[in-house]
């Protein structure tokens, strides 16, 4: 039995008095051995493991902590869908059933005595230990016994496990003091990536029971690739246990059935109360995917060779299935969002033995470079899909030409007053200010206003205004700014299809948490937003993981994490790798377009509910294009370790 073999076997238990059957009990079982070796790491079946992990609960927000099997099936079955191999019950033992499932599909446990903050009495817990082991020893699934949680073990405890358990399973306490480390492990709570790097120098194996609490959005995947990084390529990484599973919101029957997740103390979750997915969600499943593949970007010379890293611990690459697909976007335009056209080729799963490297290879077609982006897929021995990646084939400049073309055209007209210059062209027309070189208005034939305006704007740096001047391109007509300081100039073009243009140009030469422009427009004008780009989750600068590229399209939410009404994805947020964007309002629609690659889009105020850390400084305006971001901040201060 492992986490990703898990075969069980089915011992039957028969009571038999005077030649009759009265008694009948089965139970599912599993051979495996467990080793502690310190000094070196944690092995089962004589090989060593890593654990990605996740600290659950028991909760359910109809009925706080009675539930049943099927949700019990369901949190095993989304532990498993994020790629993650292990699973802390914190901080209490599950239900059976929970363990029973756990032994079924998969999932290494820590099952702990009960206790926080303080520790059971000696008399007390020794009666707990017994029952708790006798219960639950028969479950391959449990690697440890979890003597209690940051300052609830009784050390007088640990020799009572081995009494019930003839495996003599490794007992540790789940801690954040230095100074109660046992049986060569260390299992600290949250440590920051400097003083990681540091305890995993040893002596002892570190496998952190809690770290980067999931508060808000971004705390559970924000900085676990190099946090994972760390863990994989140490001698004494074990992996460890993110904190937490699901948001604790309970249903209010005393107060309209509203979800009280007791401010900032229950919404540490992956998933929402009622386990929906927030961004980290799918930004773990990346990270933890045992097809582990670093490539970001397609080479110039791709020749349909991807080099990918075997981290499952037990299965070779060759049981798994791989398939590619070229695909085409749909156009702003279509009434429909998502994938317009593509292809599905089949490949030979590369022979790849555990924590090895290899490469997938593909037959490339001979028109892929005609299609705008290839996907890769790859299915587990069990047929569950391990993860989806995607990469641009056509550059942003190609994408962009090829939305670009308008046939009605009109001459381009330049006019001034006292105030602004007015570009014209096709029933569009742009204000531009004559002492900012900002885009005051836009308008087109029908006398509708749209309230795009203010920008661009520096979001970081200075900008003093210096002179305008007008000119002529072919049959475009421009009006370009100059500044001094980070600014440089604002150039804008009109073109007879009624396209305005936009070019400038700063440099900053400073530590900035973000840099790029942005524009006023009102939220309450917006009703929906349609993209090409990674989505349709929203991103940080230490969680840009779990997106894929897509035609996207979303209704306005202002959906927060940890505050509700938990529907995701998310409007509002950063939003990566963007060629073009469809905003449609109140006042109708409109197109903003770039033929640059790597672009962030920001749109609003999206931040909710903060502990004593708050969150990163917003770009100034209401809609932004950037080409940095911030990472998502501290929020909380849990016992003195943030």
């Amino acid at each position: 039995w492992t986490a990703e073999t898990p075969n069980l076997y089915v011992a039957t238990y028969t009571l038999i008095q005077n030649n009759k059957t009265v008694y009948t009990q089965n139970e599912k079982f599993g051979f495996r051995t467990l080793e502690v070796r310190q000094g070196d790491g944690i092995y089962v079946n004589g090989t060593k493991i890593k654990l990605k992990g996740v600290n659950r609960h028991v909760w359910w927000p109809e009925t706080g902590r009675s539930v049943n099997r099927n949700i019990d099936l369901m949190d095993v079955k989304l532990i498993k869908e994020m790629n993650m191999n292990a699973v802390r019950c914190a901080h209490y033992p599950p239900d059976k059933s929970f363990l029973e499932i756990c032994d079924s599909l998969g999932l290494y446990v820590l099952d702990e005595l009960a206790g926080w903050q303080k520790a059971y009495g000696t008399e007390v817990g020794r009666k707990l230990v017994k029952e708790l082991v006798i219960r639950d020893v028969n479950h391959p699934s449990i690697i440890f016994w979890a003597n209690g949680n940051e300052g609830g073990h009784n050390k007088e405890l640990v020799d009572e496990y081995k009494k019930y358990d003839l495996s003599n399973r490794t007992v540790i306490h789940a801690h954040h003091r230095p100074g109660n480390e046992i049986n060569g492990i260390d299992c600290n709570h949250y440590e920051d990536f400097y003083s990681t790097k540091k305890i995993l120098e040893g002596p002892n194996i570190y496998m952190p029971t809690e770290f980067l609490h999931a508060q808000d959005d971004g705390g559970a995947a924000a900085g676990l690739a190099d946090i994972w990084e760390l863990h994989w390529k140490s001698k004494l990484g074990a992996g460890g246990f993110i904190w937490n599973l699901a948001d604790e919101g309970l249903v209010r029957t005393d107060f309209n059935n509203q979800l009280d997740v007791n401010g900032v103390n229950a919404p540490d979750g992956i998933l929402g109360p009622h386990r929906q997915k927030e961004g980290s969600f799918y930004a773990i499943r990346e990270i933890y995917s045992p097809v582990h593949i670093k490539m970001k970007k397609l080479p110039a010379n791709f020749d349909g060779n991807i080099k990918v890293e075997n981290r499952f611990h037990f299965t070779n690459l060759n049981a798994c299935k791989f398939e590619y697909r070229l695909v085409n976007y749909r156009k702003p335009y279509d009434n429909e969002s998502g994938i317009a056209e593509e292809v599905l080729h089949k490949i030979t799963s590369p022979t790849i033995n555990p924590t090895d490297s290899g490469y997938v290879k593909m037959n490339l077609a001979a028109n892929w470079k005609n299609y705008d982006a290839l996907l890769l897929t790859a299915v587990d021995p069990d047929g569950n899909d391990i993860y989806t990646w995607s990469w641009q084939v056509k550059d942003s400049k190609a994408l962009t030409a090829t939305i670009l073309p308008i046939d009605t055209k009109t001459a381009v007209e330049l006019v001034e007053d006292s105030v602004n210059f007015s570009l014209k062209a096709n029933g569009i027309t742009a204000f531009i200010s004559k002492k900012t070189g900002l885009l005051v208005d836009l308008a087109n034939d029908y006398s509708m206003k749209m309230a795009f305006r203010n920008g661009p704007v520096l979001v970081n740096g200075k900008s003093n205004f210096v002179s305008v001047r007008t000119g002529e391109e072919g049959e475009n007509k421009i009006v370009e700014a100059t500044y001094s300081g980070d600014l440089k100039y604002i150039r804008w073009t009109m073109r007879p299809d009624g396209w305005l243009k936009l070019d400038y140009s700063y440099h900053i030469n400073a530590d900035v948490p973000f840099a790029g422009v942005s524009f006023d427009f009102p939220e309450s004008y917006m009703l929906s937003a349609k993209w090409l780009g990674n989505g349709p989750y929203r991103v940080w600068k230490n969680r840009l993981q779990g997106v894929t590229r897509n035609t996207w399209e979303k209704m306005h939410n202002d959906s927060r994490p940890g505050i509700g009404p938990w529907n995701f994805p998310e409007f509002k947020g950063y939003f990566s790798n963007i060629n073009w964007i469809q905003f449609n309002s109140v006042q109708g629609k409109f197109l903003v377009a770039t033929d640059q690659d790597d672009l962030f889009v920001r749109l609003f105020d999206f931040y909710g509910m903060s502990g004593t850390q708050g969150y990163p400084q917003l770009p100034t305006g209401n809609v932004s294009f950037l080409d940095a971001i911030p990472a998502i901040n501290l929020k909380v201060k849990l016992g003195g370790a943030v």
